[in-house]
C-alpha cells in the first residue's frame, strides 16, 4: 500500500475504534399545526341573513298587514 502514486502512505490498522460514544442525531418533530380560526366577517354576515330570510318565511304571517 505505499504505492509512489499515493502522497501519503495509509494509516496502520489500530484495532476497534477507543473514543467517546457516538451519539444519535437529535430528533426532530413536525411543528404543530396553526389554530383553527373562528368565523370571519362575511360568514357572520351571511347567517344573518340567512337567519333574517328563514324567521320571515317562517314566522311572518303575509296577512298581517301593521301598517294604518
Amino acid at each position: 500500500m505505499s504505492d509512489a502514486k499515493y502522497a501519503y502512505p495509509y494509516p496502520p490498522p489500530q484495532g476497534a475504534y477507543q473514543g467517546p460514544p457516538v451519539m444519535a442525531p437529535p430528533q426532530y418533530y413536525a411543528p404543530p399545526p396553526p389554530p383553527r380560526r373562528g368565523p370571519g366577517f362575511l360568514e357572520g354576515c351571511l347567517a344573518a341573513l340567512c337567519c333574517c330570510w328563514l324567521f320571515d318565511e317562517c314566522c311572518c304571517d303575509p296577512t298581517i298587514i301593521c301598517v294604518d
